[in-house]
């Protein structure tokens, strides 16, 4: 039994000497400071688990609807911080495959690396256009390093001409 739940409990009457008290405020304050914890807690566990940056909640894979583009990347970032993206696509053997970084991804990230560097590049609308060159399976992987920039949400698209969009949303923290 704790001391809150017995209101017969000498130490829960009010006093006023030596030091005036008012204990029905200082059970509330108590209750408030307890909800305070848990809160506290849940929003430790909620990082480790990727919400504020890598981790289970923020790692994300997508891909077209007919796997052509397969895409890996992190939901939620903090600004000046890098975090890694993984972009698949299929096409012919041996040959060039063009892909486009589309819609505010360059509003709110810098791209700090592109591997292996692309056989082109080139500026488009409010993206980048990017040429690679694919395998002998006909499966070509661009490795992209992205600093977040910006603050809040951003969405993008990752465009392979003669398929769906692949639709990225993600968000940066202060």
């Amino acid at each position: 039994m704790s001391i809150a739940d017995d209101a017969e409990h000498p130490d829960l009457n009010s006093r006023r000497y030596p030091v005036r008290e008012d204990m029905a405020y200082q059970i509330k304050v108590w209750r408030f400071e307890r909800c305070g914890w848990y809160l506290l807690v849940l929003l430790m566990v909620l990082g480790l688990l990727g919400l504020f940056s890598r981790g289970l909640l923020s790692t994300r894979e997508i891909s077209s609807e007919d796997g052509r583009v397969r895409v890996q990347y992190e939901r939620f970032h903090r600004n000046g911080s890098t975090n890694p993206m993984k972009i698949s696509v299929s096409g012919a053997p041996e040959s060039t495959v063009e892909l486009e970084l589309a819609g505010e991804i360059l509003e709110g990230f810098s791209i700090e690396t592109l591997q292996p560097e692309p056989a082109r590049a080139r500026s488009s609308g409010q993206g980048i256009r990017l040429w690679l060159q694919t395998d002998t399976q006909g499966q070509a992987d661009l490795f992209i390093t992205l600093r977040g920039d910006g603050l809040g949400l951003f969405h993008s698209r990752i465009v392979l001409p003669g398929t769906n969009d692949v639709r990225l949303a993600q968000f940066i923290f202060p």
